[in-house]
């Protein structure tokens, strides 16, 4: 039989209700039922407990396999229980699996609002929800763009337009080579966000 069956059986033959076995064993009838039922099972210091209480042995409670599966096709408790164990084990790896990558998602979205809201270029390169422009300014003078000026670096940083009718307008900041030869060259910047390129 199974430990649902026999539960039922060692009741009826002790002469109690469900009402009396659940306080003796300081638990509901619901949950006497739901053994008797097959919807839950004891915990192992409840069915030390049975196993006292009906004068059998733990291990025969527990380990009922062989007749178990010959006759109802049910496994035994023993074989529930690890059943169970598993079940949980695995549910516990998913969700850690699963809460780890929110983590990351979110961490992501963070650094990559941080960047965009703070201008850090580093971070804007790799933003995926950034597009990339295409935006014209006035190039500074040689003395400006020098990557000897100790002063910049040969960084500068200027108002860029980024369409034609000019009412749009970016503030980026690089660092470019000389045009000689044109009076008045214009830079070209391919840019996202506002990093430096």
């Amino acid at each position: 039989m199974s430990f649902k069956d026999d539960i039922k059986t060692l009741r009826r033959q002790s002469n109690l209700t469900q009402e009396a076995l659940a306080q003796k064993l300081h638990v509901t009838r619901q949950t006497v039922s739901t053994w008797e039922t097959g919807k839950n099972m004891p915990n192992l210091e409840t069915l030390h407990a049975l196993s006292q209480l009906f004068n059998i042995s733990l291990e025969k409670l527990l380990f009922n396999e062989e007749i178990a599966m010959k006759k109802n096709k049910e496994p035994s408790l023993a074989t529930q229980i690890d059943h169970d164990v598993k079940l949980k084990s695995r549910y516990r790896r998913w969700t850690f699996g699963l809460g780890s990558l929110i983590v990351l998602a979110l961490v992501s979205v963070g650094i990559l609002c941080l960047g965009y809201y703070k201008g850090i270029g580093t971070i804007d390169r790799f933003d995926p929800f950034l597009s990339y422009k295409v935006g014209y300014t006035k190039l500074p003078s040689e003395k400006e763009i020098s990557p000897n000026n100790k002063a910049t670096n040969g960084y500068w940083t200027a108002w860029f337009t980024d369409n034609t009718m000019g009412n749009e307008w970016t503030k980026l900041t690089l660092t470019t080579g000389l045009n000689p030869g044109v009076k008045d060259p214009y830079v070209m910047a391919y840019h996202k966000n506002l990093f430096k390129i």
